[in-house]
């Protein structure tokens, strides 16, 4: 089941990034990915509104990145 909610949330973020980064995006700051605030919290909406997968946003700042979002699961 961990292996597919990391699968989900990958695609999330792939789904909004405005740059071609390549195929490792999990430890690139989210901000380095061309994603601003509002498609974050869009992201993070979509993935508890349609796959229940729900990111605490307590800590958030410019240097997260996909696996501490990841590891938060």
């Amino acid at each position: 089941m961990a292996e597919k909610t990391e699968e989900l949330i990958i695609a999330e973020f792939r789904s909004k990034m405005r740059k071609d980064i390549g195929d490792n995006i999990n430890d690139i700051p989210i901000a380095d990915l061309g994603i601003d605030s509002l498609d974050f919290f869009e992201i993070l909406m979509n993935l508890e509104e349609e796959f229940d997968i729900i990111i605490p946003v307590e800590n958030l700042d410019n240097t997260v990145t996909i696996s501490s979002l990841i590891s938060t699961q």
